[in-house]
């Protein structure tokens, strides 16, 4: 388990934050993969609390760094940022979840991002997790650790290449313990009511992970194994069918006939 330094008081929970980014809320399917999530990591002995991006009001960042220079560590934009900011710099865990949107990240997730700028001092040092790199210092400094959330429509896991380097390379400048990501291809079936009872296998996967996560610091290579088994039987040429089928229905519903490129003719 990472380091409890500069915490809390020693007998207080671990705290986990979750950010969801996707605009669809409760009913996306990274909520689906957050909820059983938070489940086990409150089973492990955590508080959890989410954020669901698409109910609150963050303004894009100016880019004015006032935030630096005029009123330190507070942005001069009147919106919901500062209070789930200082619930983000209180948290011990921060998990950020978002759907993969062309290869990366959400807007709402980058938008939320970049207005965390408060939480760094203006003065450029060396950092101090790389010798030879430069950083701004933490403005509030504390041990904390961040794991990675995000399904994608793609039945494949290459697809998350970008999203994934992006993260481990943010969370090395902050200077945080990386837990590692719980990536999910065909992930958007989740959100599919019809679906719910076909996924308790994987959901419970999700809830053994969340508990391990607080309980050991890492989830077991065995949990990582079945956190990566497909979702649906057949292989990638079937789902490939299968998605095709998806939208050519739901295209009808609007009165849009279409076929896929192979079935055209």
């Amino acid at each position: 388990m990472f380091s409890r330094r500069n915490c809390r008081p020693k007998e207080a929970p671990m705290h986990v934050m979750a950010i969801n980014g996707s605009p669809r809320k409760e009913r996306s399917s990274t909520s689906h993969i957050l909820g059983p999530l938070l489940e086990g990591m409150r089973a492990g002995g955590a508080t959890t609390e989410v954020v669901h991006l698409g109910q609150v009001q963050i303004k894009p960042c100016l880019g004015c760094f006032l935030c630096w220079v005029k009123t330190p560590g507070k942005c001069v934009q009147q919106d919901d940022m500062a209070t789930v900011l200082e619930r983000f710099v209180q948290a011990d865990i921060l998990i950020f979840g978002t759907p993969l949107y062309h290869y990366a990240m959400s807007g709402l997730l980058k938008n939320f991002i970049d207005r965390t700028l408060p939480i760094h001092e203006p003065w450029m040092v060396e950092d101090p997790h790389h010798p030879g790199r430069s950083t701004h210092p933490d403005r509030y400094p504390k041990d904390r650790a961040a794991l990675l959330v995000s399904p994608c429509g793609f039945p494949e896991f290459n697809h998350f290449a970008p999203l994934v380097h992006y993260f481990q390379f943010y969370i090395q400048k902050l200077g945080w313990r990386y837990l590692g990501e719980i990536l999910r291809p065909a992930g958007n079936s989740l959100s599919g009511e019809q679906y719910q009872e076909m996924f308790t296998w994987y959901y419970d996967l999700v809830r053994q992970a969340g508990e391990q996560l607080i309980r050991q610091g890492q989830i077991s290579p065995e949990v990582q194994a079945g956190l990566r088994r497909d979702l649906f039987p057949g292989g990638v040429e079937t789902f490939r069918d299968e998605a095709n089928r998806h939208w050519a229905e739901t295209m009808a519903k609007f009165g849009v006939t279409a076929k896929p490129p192979g079935q055209r003719g």
